[in-house]
């Protein structure tokens, strides 16, 4: 009788890891009536945002394949400017997260370590009207983000192998001194991009410059 009562909020979750997607979507379902449409690269996203009937929120990773960080939110955003987005990352570090959160579109930045509370909090907030600005809702505090302690967590050949590549080294070169095969490399240094919030060796050698090793 009172089917706006019974709509489901179509929420978009766009996350490289099935994993991730499925237990978030387990665990909202439990809160909320909400239906899933699920993505994991950015082309799958931005396929998923123009199939009707619509969504009303997506759920975002900005580190899936083909995002480029802030360049696939850019894209996202001016593809689709009235969907809300809240960013979930993993990452520990976000350099661009103070320019993410002036976009209108971008209405929370929440760690994947976070409370689902917290996350319900903000998924309310961005339903409740478009005008809530990012940022009312507080960023993870530094000692969660920091690139100090992102630097420490790090393993010790993930830190040798980012010194290395930020001292300008090739795959090759770093495989030779190390006594890796340069798939190894590929995979620490794919691992450390992440995990310290950089997109290139520039971005890195600058962090390693700015920031005590451990």
């Amino acid at each position: 009788m009172d089917a706006m009562h019974t709509t489901a909020t179509r929420i978009l979750l766009a996350d490289d890891h099935e994993i991730v997607r499925a237990g978030l979507a387990a665990q909202l379902g439990l809160l909320g009536c909400y239906e899933f449409i699920h993505a994991w690269s950015l082309t799958s996203l931005l396929h998923a945002t123009t199939q009707p009937p619509g969504c009303h929120l997506a759920i975002v990773d900005v580190y899936m394949p083909g995002m480029g960080a802030g360049q696939g939110l850019a894209s996202l955003c001016a593809a689709q400017p009235d969907l809300p987005v809240i960013i979930l990352s993993g990452a520990s570090t976000l350099p661009h997260a103070s320019q993410w959160q002036r976009w209108p579109s971008v209405r929370a930045i929440l760690h994947k370590s976070g409370p689902l509370d917290g996350l319900r909090a903000a998924i309310d907030l961005a339903l409740a009207g478009r005008a809530t600005s990012p940022a009312s809702i507080a960023l993870p505090a530094s000692d969660v983000w920091g690139h100090a302690d992102a630097l420490a967590a790090l393993s010790p050949r993930i830190v040798r192998v980012a010194r290395l590549a930020a001292q300008g080294l090739s795959n090759a070169q770093i495989a030779g001194e190390l006594g890796l095969s340069e798939g190894s490399v590929k995979q620490y240094l794919k691992q450390a991009f992440r995990e310290l919030g950089v997109m290139n060796r520039t971005q890195l050698s600058l962090l390693l410059n700015t920031a005590a090793m451990p």
